[in-house]
C-alpha cells in the first residue's frame, strides 16, 4: 500500500502554528504571520487550512510544468477568487444590490503575489528588526496591495463612466 505523499492537514497546521486548542492556534496564526520576516514567511503562517489545500492540490501539481513565479501568481489569484470573491463578496452583492462585483479579492491577491515575488527577488527581509517593525512592515505590504487594487477598481469605474 502506497503511503500518502504529503502530511495530513492536522500535522501541517501543527507544523506551521504549533499545538493547542482552536483559539491558541488562531492567535498563533495572527502573531506568527504578522511577525514574519518576509512576505513569503507571512503566507506560510496565514490561513493554514486553505493554504494546505492550495499547496498540495493546486501549487505542487504544477511544479514540473510551470515556473515558480507563475505558480505563485496563479495560486494567489485562485485563492483570492475562491476564498474571497466567490465565498464572501459575490453572494452578498447579489443578495443586497442584485449586481455584479469587482473581483476585489482576486486582484488584491494578484498584487500580493507580485509584490511578494518582487520583495523576494530583492532579498527584502526584516529579520534584524523588532517584532513591532515586522508587524508594521507586513501591514504595509498588505495595504499597498490593497491600495493598488482600489486604484485599478477606480480606474475601471472611470473608464466605464466615460465610455
Amino acid at each position: 500500500m502506497k503511503q500518502n505523499s504529503h502530511k495530513t492537514l492536522k500535522h501541517y497546521i501543527h507544523l506551521r502554528l504549533g499545538k493547542g486548542n482552536f483559539f491558541e492556534i488562531l492567535k498563533s496564526m495572527f502573531v506568527k504571520a504578522f511577525r514574519a520576516k518576509t512576505a513569503k514567511e507571512f503566507w506560510n503562517y496565514w490561513n493554514p487550512v486553505f493554504g494546505y489545500f492550495m499547496l498540495f492540490y493546486f501549487y505542487k501539481p504544477l511544479t514540473n510544468k510551470v515556473p515558480r513565479a507563475i505558480r505563485v501568481i496563479a495560486t494567489f489569484t485562485v485563492s483570492g477568487f475562491f476564498l474571497h470573491d466567490l465565498l464572501l463578496w459575490w453572494p452578498f452583492c447579489w443578495m443586497i444590490a442584485y449586481k455584479t462585483h469587482f473581483p476585489l479579492g482576486t486582484v488584491w491577491f494578484l498584487f500580493l503575489a507580485i509584490i511578494m515575488l518582487i520583495l523576494e527577488k530583492k532579498g527584502f527581509s526584516t529579520e534584524r528588526y523588532s517584532p513591532e517593525i515586522r508587524v508594521l512592515t507586513n501591514f504595509i505590504y498588505i495595504s499597498i496591495a490593497l491600495g493598488l487594487t482600489l486604484l485599478v477598481e477606480g480606474g475601471i469605474k472611470l473608464l466605464i463612466f466615460y465610455c
